[in-house]
């Protein structure tokens, strides 16, 4: 197999392994649908919401749920937000912030205290059941506390060559994150102040260098400029693990398809022209 940029493709998971795993892992699903539709977006489409935004002849969070309806592995699917849409097994109220909604969702599924989650965004209406299932089997033997996908530029950018994403170097390769994540129930509940910090920090590299620490900071610095071999998948896990005092494992995908959230207005075009070709 030709190896691309230090990138080895995943292989595919096998048939019968997939078909077993689904046999024991059927994990509830929730939906964060509850971000306003920016102004721009209330004009054009009329809408409330960013998931209303109507793509391909339905909302957009509604080929994410009929996605997750089509796949092995999810269950009960919950989704947070002040909309109607089908297929869902129940539809709660927005509560606030992302992380309140997914706070909110989880509370409302059937996870159980110890058990795991899917969290989807609503932006990402080209997933594909295949993809969900593929990328819960992978996280299904892991010991971590939050599974998160990371996605090769390569596989990206030659399935969906017109859609600009945010890539990171790392010494395996450089990857773009996914829209999914499979996590323990308790983790967002029991670590949403925490959560806030670092997503709030993201925003002012000194607040980032407090939170992550100096050292951390400088060597992704230099990963994405100089050295991407000074960062590694390791060190990234071990770092956020630490930060979030969780276990944490970036779990690599070939599916694009989890990665291509629909963020600005000129990218539901290339949304629409890739579901008609399909």
């Amino acid at each position: 197999m030709k190896r691309l940029s230090g990138f080895l493709p995943l292989p595919p998971l096998d048939t019968k392994d997939m078909a077993d795993t689904a046999s024991t892992i059927k994990l509830p699903a929730v939906v964060a649908a509850g971000a306003p539709a920016e102004a721009e977006w209330k004009a054009r489409y009329s809408v409330a919401y960013r998931a209303e935004v109507p793509i391909a002849g339905k909302m957009m969070v509604q080929h994410v749920i009929d996605a997750l309806n089509a796949a092995s592995h999810v269950g009960d699917i919950c989704v947070v937000g002040n909309i109607q849409c089908e297929g869902a097994s129940r539809i709660v109220p927005s509560a606030g912030g992302f992380m309140e909604n997914v706070v909110a969702g989880i509370e409302a599924s059937e996870a159980g205290a110890d058990g795991r989650v899917l969290v989807a965004a609503a932006d990402i209406p080209l997933v594909t059941p295949e993809a969900i299932d593929d990328f819960i089997s992978r996280c299904a033997a892991l010991d971590a506390d939050f599974c998160y996908p990371i996605i090769p530029k390569e596989a990206s950018e030659q399935k969906f060559p017109q859609m600009r994403r945010t890539y990171g170097r790392l010494a395996e390769g450089t990857f773009t994150g996914g829209n999914i994540v499979v996590m323990n129930a308790r983790f967002p509940i029991e670590n949403a102040a925490l959560i806030h910090e670092v997503l709030d920090a993201r925003k002012s590299i000194f607040r980032l260098a407090h939170v992550i620490g100096l050292q951390t900071l400088v060597r992704a610095v230099i990963a994405q400029t100089l050295c991407a071999k000074a960062v590694n998948l390791a060190f990234l896990e071990k770092t956020i693990g630490r930060i979030l005092n969780a276990k944490v494992k970036a779990v690599q995908t070939s599916y694009p398809e989890i990665g291509a959230d629909v963020d600005k207005l000129e990218q539901i075009a290339l949304v629409e022209t890739v579901l008609g070709k399909e």
